[in-house]
């Protein structure tokens, strides 16, 4: 069946190329995968890394003959982190009849297309920062900007600290995230001392001067891709002492290289279990290490979290395309969703009152030792 011209032209303008209808729905019709990823611009390293999860997840499933004697056919399309762009990759995937859309990229743009899937397709979400409400059809795999903060404050109680520093972006994630730290410290006792700096800022050196006083004995750095560099080379040129914790994107082998020549005397992160499968049942830990190693070997650079991140979404869309009759009913996808806990890298557990897969005890503190992620030493 040929596209309509509308749909044609949007598709156009996102740079993908048209797909076959799905609105036959014959049992040998690809499923549409719609995938909205930032391929480009300063993020582009999370979409770029998300994406790749998602494109060997494909092809490990073609290859072995698809999901019900059905192929997949995954259509990315790059909204370079831009809202308006990623509305306009959003309606290409539903005029493409897409059974899903995998939004690899930013908040901003997961908002600005929610809207568009009120009535469906559903939505697999990779930020942290969304926490879709649970009447909708978007379904978070990571935790919360909320649960990771409040695995931070548990790592700062357990280590007797009364506080800590931190160091904000300017934009949409960056006021999630002070907005959490002020309302869960609040409610646990605990102090932040906060500065906020420009995403395209080059130098650090007086937020730092404000929040890394010689009463606080954590520093961090709630600061998503490249600009987080700024803040680590700020640390380093200052000569700070106080360990530093960087946020939940920055888990990488790219932003290691980024400020390898610069690292603080102790460099801290935020971010999943599965990061440090030592720290999860064996079972998981198994699948951790096997999709590291196919990774590895398919791509010939390590896992990040990001990665990981893409194969738990990826896991989630396989048991729904084999466990749900009608994957394109955004109605059906909640009910499996909403009543079936994921077994993936880690368990994901939507329901009817959370659409966020993953909690506070998923998450961990871990530390840079030898050019290798391990779970943080007390400080």
């Amino acid at each position: 069946m040929t596209k309509s011209l509308a749909a044609v032209g949007i598709a156009v303008l996102c740079g993908i190329t048209p797909v076959h209808s799905q609105a036959d729905n014959t049992a040998t019709a690809p499923w549409v995968i719609g995938e909205i990823a930032i391929l480009s611009g300063p993020a582009a390293t999370v979409g770029t890394r998300l994406h790749k999860s998602f494109a060997m997840w494909v092809d490990q499933i073609n290859s072995s003959g698809g999901i019900r004697g059905r192929k997949v056919e995954l259509v990315t399309c790059d909204d370079q982190a831009l809202p308006e762009k990623a509305v306009a990759c959003a309606r290409s995937a539903i005029l493409s009849h897409a059974v899903v859309i995998v939004a690899n990229t930013l908040t901003a743009s997961v908002a600005a297309i929610a809207p568009l899937v009120a009535d469906g397709p559903f939505v697999l979400v990779a930020s942290p920062n969304v926490v879709p409400a649970p009447d909708t059809n978007l379904y978070q795999i990571s935790p919360s900007d909320a649960a990771l903060t409040r695995a931070i404050a548990d790592y700062l109680k357990q280590n007797g600290l009364d506080g800590m520093g931190m160091v904000a972006s300017t934009d949409a994630s960056g006021e999630v995230g002070v907005t959490n730290v002020r309302r869960i410290f609040g409610e646990l006792g605990l102090g932040v001392k906060i500065a906020r700096i420009d995403l395209r800022a080059n130098d650090a050196s007086i937020q730092l001067a404000y929040v890394a006083t010689p009463d606080i004995r954590l520093v961090y750095s709630n600061y998503s891709g490249g600009g987080a560099a700024t803040v680590v080379k700020s640390y380093s040129n200052l000569d700070l002492r106080q360990p530093l914790l960087v946020s939940y994107a920055n888990v990488s082998p790219a932003f290691v290289s980024l400020v390898k020549d610069v690292l603080p005397r102790r460099l801290l992160a935020i971010t999943n279990r599965a990061v440090v499968p030592d720290l999860l049942p064996p079972a998981q830990r198994e699948k951790v290490l096997r999709f590291s190693g196919e990774y590895a070997k398919t791509y010939n650079e390590e896992a990040d979290t990001n990665n990981l991140i893409g194969k738990m979404s990826a896991d989630v869309l396989q048991s729904v395309l084999t466990n749900v009759a009608e994957p394109a009913d955004a109605t059906s996808v909640k009910s499996y969703l909403e009543s079936h806990p994921i077994e993936t890298l880690q368990t994901l557990r939507f329901s009817s009152t959370t659409h966020v897969g993953l909690g506070a005890e998923d998450a961990v503190v871990v530390e840079l030792k030898n050019g290798s992620w391990a779970k943080a030493d007390p400080l």
